[in-house]
């Protein structure tokens, strides 16, 4: 059996983008809820997908609640499209997730005992497809230490991204799980499944010795494939915690926003932050877009 046996045609997830490391914390909603912000921004249609039992994504977009994931449970226990939470943005739908995200698990364990390990890992490829002609660009913000989730959103992703930190814990644990997880799903599910690169996440801007050793080290672990983005998302507590802080809510660039339109009280950084952001968005798409067209 194999994914095209299951209807899935994994040529039509040329524009799904998953962010993903097998630690938590190192940055991975945060760099969804700005890249999708961006993407939408800049007139693309674009879907963010929460596959977190903890729905954060929300912190990011400021969307509240909602159902805390239970339409996207629905789709995913029977196999039917994932239904979008519309207009969070212009051009930004998303997928909520929320503490019923984490039936996904058992959900996945069922479709396995019943049908086999393949159709559960393509379960949400299976309900993302018949989106894909809807909108330009897809994110899929991943969840830590869940092999198994882990390897659902792998097979229904073109492009990786991987953030680290620069601690031993996200750079080699973080990374092996992944690295582990990335080669078993393109050899034997997703063909198509391309490490993009590693983000170096909140760190100082102009640290250039520890930038140069997470390259190393990332290359180390990851090998031939590695690939470090140039643009470094800067550490900038006070304003990364504002942006998700109640009453704000919102990609760092709307903080830059309401700075620039006078209010003081945010912090100068939220523009250096959100330049970064902006920055490492376009740096993905136009490295994706360089490798479509090396092939």
């Amino acid at each position: 059996m194999s994914a095209a046996d299951l209807g899935i045609d994994h040529a039509l997830f040329a524009n799904v983008f998953m962010f993903g490391n097998g630690k938590g914390g190192v940055g991975k909603t945060t760099l969804t809820g700005n890249a999708a912000a961006k993407s939408a921004r800049e007139g693309l249609r674009t879907l963010a997908i929460d596959v977190n039992g903890q729905g954060n994504l929300r912190r990011e977009l400021g969307y509240g609640e909602q159902d805390e994931g239970e339409a996207f449970a629905q789709s995913m226990r029977s196999g039917t499209p994932l239904v979008p939470l519309t207009g969070v943005r212009e051009n930004l739908d998303v997928v909520v997730g929320g503490r019923k995200v984490r039936d996904l698990n058992d959900i996945f364990v069922s479709i396995a005992t019943s049908q086999g390990p393949l159709p559960a890992f393509l379960r949400l490829a299976q309900c993302l497809q018949p989106l894909l002609p809807k909108y330009d660009a897809v994110f899929i913000d991943s969840p830590p230490e869940n092999p198994n989730l882990l390897i659902m959103c792998l097979a229904a992703a073109r492009w990786l991204v991987t953030p680290v930190k620069s601690d031993s814990a996200s750079l080699e644990d973080g990374l092996k799980d992944i690295a582990s997880s990335f080669g078993m799903v393109k050899s034997q599910i997703n063909p198509m499944l391309t490490l993009l690169g590693v983000v170096h996440f909140a760190s100082p801007r102009n640290a250039t010795g520890i930038h140069k050793d997470v390259e190393e080290r990332a290359k180390k672990i990851l090998g031939k494939v590695s690939h470090t983005f140039d643009t470094v998302i800067g550490q900038s507590e006070k304003a990364a915690e504002l942006a998700r802080r109640p009453g704000f809510f919102c990609p760092v660039y709307e903080l830059h926003e309401r700075r620039k339109a006078g209010e003081r009280s945010i912090p100068e950084a939220a523009t250096a932050l959100s330049e970064d952001h902006d920055a490492l968005t376009i740096e993905i798409f136009e490295r994706a877009q360089m490798l479509r067209s090396a092939t």
